[in-house]
């Protein structure tokens, strides 16, 4: 049951971009609290992607609100969110809360508001859970690799998801239906 309740995501989607303004209405969520390496660029990249923009300029159009809450360095996140005009906290911490607060308190948001987006089970989805009131959305990391210390945590990730997958307590992941989305499309 602990397993559950703490390490079990809310969901568990292909990519950042599965999140959209149909999904953040239909939770009725205003805010997302984003992991940056391998949730939105790869861990080793340094440079965003056109892709990255066009999801995060659509969600900004709509009204949602994005702030990245990383465990890395100020001056990866810094240099990273600063090109992209995101707010941020780096050095997050995580699992603890406390990156999570701040990122809420700089926009003046309650956790109930949010969905925290992240690619590791132990840090992200953890952190959420503990936070309380945010719905905790597991991401499949965008790189096949990993930094160093990401790689010890991957290791103890697998064991707690594989045993929550036997007890059919960890959600099936969402693929973004790509022919869905064309078809609606072309309907307007």
């Amino acid at each position: 049951m602990l397993l559950k309740k703490f390490f079990s995501p809310d969901d568990f989607i292909e990519e950042y971009n599965f999140i959209d303004v149909e999904y953040m209405n239909m939770h009725n969520k205003k805010v997302i609290i984003s992991d940056l390496d391998n949730t939105l660029i790869s861990w080793d990249s340094k440079k965003n992607t056109k892709k990255l923009t066009k999801w995060l300029n659509k969600m900004r159009k709509a009204g949602f609100d994005i702030i990245v809450v990383s465990n890395n360095s100020e001056q990866r996140v810094k240099n990273f969110c600063k090109k992209l005009n995101l707010e941020y906290v780096a050095d997050a911490k995580k699992p603890l809360i406390s990156g999570f607060k701040k990122a809420l308190r700089k926009l003046n948001r309650q956790p109930e508001e949010a969905i925290v987006l992240g690619d590791q089970v132990l840090t992200d989805i953890f952190g959420a859970k503990n936070l309380g009131g945010a719905r905790s959305v597991l991401v499949k990391p965008i790189s096949k690799t990993d930094a160093f210390k990401t790689r010890i945590n991957r290791y103890f990730e697998e064991k707690i998801v594989s045993r929550l997958k036997e007890r059919k307590q960890f959600p099936i992941m969402k693929i973004k239906n790509k022919m869905k989305k064309i078809n609606k499309e072309q309907k307007y």
